[in-house]
């Protein structure tokens, strides 16, 4: 084999294992013989919006209803609009039963490692979530979001790729400036007016009902409550 024909082969080679070396460690089917599918290919994982940076997902569980087999790799915050008792099964570990409690958060740190599961809503309400896959590994640098003095924040979440705060608003009243440095998601629990003011910009009016989420571009912002009734939300900010 000549030198030109054997580097080809090498190249070959090392492309394939690279490719390998990418690809998921999961297994393609569960124990049971069930399939198992990316997050953001269950049925019941709804991707509203996506950018270089998240995932944006909305998932709804009916009484009774179970997702597939969903494999996670990357960090994701996870917002219980309404919460319901569920039953969690894993591959490899023992079945487990929860409360996801409406308003509160769930960090899970899958950056750099594998976790398959299936979820059942036990419960009998609606089981209305709002999650975001973090893309990039981090933390990736864009700044301490630091909010203490901020009127209007209360810190909820402080993990290693993620910030996120409480806000809670009566109509006409308005948060205190803040920066955000990093791109975030904001998630509405109540409300159904936001005005958004940056400067030197005219106010953004964006309408809102319970489980909104949008996306939070870095920049200097107020948020007012431009509605008729108290605003409740989250926000959240990569590290």
């Amino acid at each position: 084999m000549n030198i030109k024909k054997r580097y080809s082969v090498m190249l070959l080679s090392l492309s394939l294992l690279s490719s390998v070396g990418c690809a998921s460690a999961f297994p393609e089917k569960a124990p049971d013989g069930e399939p198992i599918v990316e997050t953001k290919d269950e049925p019941l994982h709804h991707v509203i919006m996506e950018t270089k940076n998240v995932r944006v997902m909305r998932v709804m569980l009916l009484p009774g209803v179970r997702t597939m087999w969903h494999e996670q790799h990357l960090d994701y915050v996870n917002t219980h609009i309404s919460g319901s008792p569920v039953k969690v099964e894993y591959i490899g570990q023992p079945m487990k039963t929860a409360v996801m409690e409406t308003g509160h958060i769930r960090f899970g740190p899958h950056q750099g490692k594998s976790e398959v599961d299936r979820i059942t809503n036990t419960g009998t309400t609606l089981n209305h979530q709002v999650a975001f896959e973090i893309k990039q590994n981090g933390p990736q640098g864009f700044g301490a979001g630091n909010r203490s003095q901020v009127r209007g924040f209360t810190m909820a979440l402080d993990k290693p790729t993620v910030y996120g705060w409480h806000v809670e608003l009566k109509p006409g009243e308005s948060t205190g400036t803040y920066t955000a440095k990093g791109p975030g998601v904001r998630v509405i629990f109540k409300g159904n007016r936001i005005l958004s003011t940056q400067p030197n910009v005219m106010a953004k009016q964006i309408t809102t009902q319970a489980g909104d989420a949008f996306l939070v571009d870095p920049g200097t912002y107020v948020i007012t409550n431009g509605g008729s009734e108290d605003l409740v939300f989250n926000e959240y900010e990569l590290k």
